[in-house]
């Protein structure tokens, strides 16, 4: 039996309640130093929950990491904060943070934070969602300066982890070729429950650019957020995983 031992920082993080795929990929690809703690929700996007359930639930999972501790919470509900815009969101992460006196942050601000980090302006945007994902997320971006150049809807419905990495790839590049003759700076691949963030490797391959994934930029907010208690390179001491992209070889400095 491993004796326990106290990691060197405590990343909480408030997850879609059938998510099945940030916590394995998260625990796969954080550096070891990194204690990671997983409360769910309903989250409710597209008008499945109304705005006030899903503050609520959103406090009271909160309140349930603050009292493990956690030195940082990530809000990860990318459609619901698309939603709700920046100012709303801005709004909730402020009410948590002031509830729990924890640092918050949600996966959308952490795409924001990756698409200026890797100086993306123009992005070919690859969504796993129906045009109205589609046009939400094209609000929200344009709303904090980020152009859409062009974007792809895969509207796989609830089939999202049927689609492989090597497809995810594939889409990017189809999306590339019809940004033909127009100026693009990079890739924002959206949604959690998805393989995406296995072919960010490929895509920057094959095409040059760097990309985004909403998985890849949470642990990365994340990582650089707690990095002082983690140690050098945002915890890994040599260099992060190659899976992980340009994003997490970029500056590892603490927003």
């Amino acid at each position: 039996m491993t004796a326990f031992t106290e990691p060197a920082a405590r990343l909480g993080i408030i997850l879609s309640s059938g998510n099945r795929t940030l916590e394995p990929y998260f625990r796969a690809l954080a550096p070891t130093g990194l204690g990671i703690h997983v409360t769910r929700m309903r989250m409710g996007s597209g008008g499945k929950r109304t705005r006030g359930d899903i503050e609520g639930a959103a406090l009271k999972c909160a309140e349930l990491l603050a009292d493990a501790q956690v030195d940082a919470i990530d809000l990860q509900g990318t459609g619901i904060m698309m939603e709700r815009g920046p100012d709303g969101e801005a709004e909730l992460v402020a009410r948590i943070a002031a509830a729990t006196g924890t640092p918050v942050y949600t996966a959308t601000q952490a795409v924001v934070e990756a698409l200026r980090a890797l100086q993306i302006t123009r992005a070919v945007v690859v969504n796993p969602g129906d045009a109205g994902a589609v046009a939400r997320e094209r609000a929200y971006l344009e709303a904090v300066g980020i152009d859409i150049v062009h974007a792809l809807a895969r509207d796989c419905g609830e089939a999202t982890l049927d689609v492989t990495p090597e497809q995810w790839a594939a889409n990017a590049r189809t999306a590339m070729r019809a940004c033909s003759g127009k100026d693009t700076d990079g890739f924002f691949l959206s949604g959690s429950h998805t393989r995406m963030v296995e072919a960010i490797a490929a895509i920057e391959d094959d095409t040059g650019k760097p990309v985004v994934t909403s998985i890849q930029a949470a642990l990365w907010a994340g990582l650089r957020r707690l990095g002082k208690g983690l140690g050098p390179n945002l915890g890994y001491g040599g260099a992060p995983p190659t899976v992980l992209g340009r994003l997490f070889r970029a500056d590892a400095t603490a927003p």
